[in-house]
């Protein structure tokens, strides 16, 4: 009778040894396929981006802007549309609009800057007045005389005023950040400048 349930319990423990062998099979198999189920990459669209979730990345639309420039045929600053893609903040937007007067000059037009003038800064203050840091090459590189200099400095304003009418109200030259008094000897730059 012993031998009986020794065999009987011998028997019991070789089913729950193979059962419990079968179920760690199975379970090794289902974390395996569960694993491999996340490497396998399904190609899926990604989400749409939200319409307006940070405004300032959206590229802004073309914009016209007018740069005044010498007719070479009348002798006179006449405004040249150009299209630039402008920046929103003020500051970024009139360093542009002043980089383009300084670098464009279409065929039939004479540029009153200076070839070679850069911008080195820009910046406005509270009472709205603009300050605009060229290169020494705006005053080194002039031609010099009161006409020329009269046009260098009127298409600057004109250039400013026409883009910014509400933003800014007058604009102060300066010569590698500092004040100058003029720039070929004609016209006092000591003082912010409006048009007339």
């Amino acid at each position: 009778m012993q031998y009986n349930d020794t065999a009987g319990f011998s028997r019991l423990l070789v089913i729950w040894g193979i059962t419990l062998v079968v179920v760690a099979i199975s379970l090794g198999v289902t974390l395996y396929i569960i694993e491999r189920s996340k490497q396998t990459v399904v190609p899926v669209a990604p989400p749409p981006l939200p319409a307006a979730a940070n405004p300032s990345e959206v590229p802004p639309e073309p914009q016209d802007v007018n740069l005044f420039l010498l007719d070479s045929t009348a002798m006179m600053l006449v405004p040249v549309k150009i299209e630039r893609r402008l920046h929103r903040e003020l500051t970024k937007r009139l360093n542009q609009v002043v980089t383009a007067l300084i670098q464009e000059t279409p065929p039939n037009f004479r540029n009153t800057i200076p070839r070679g003038t850069e911008l080195n800064e820009v910046y406005i203050d509270s009472q709205q007045t603009a300050y605009l840091d060229f290169s020494s090459h705006l005053t080194d590189g002039h031609i010099g005389g009161t006409t020329a200099e009269f046009l260098t400095v009127a298409a600057i304003l004109k250039t400013v005023f026409d883009a910014f009418p509400d933003e800014i109200k007058q604009v102060q030259i300066l010569i590698d950040g500092k004040d100058i008094e003029t720039i070929a000897g004609h016209l006092n730059l000591s003082q912010p400048l409006r048009l007339p």
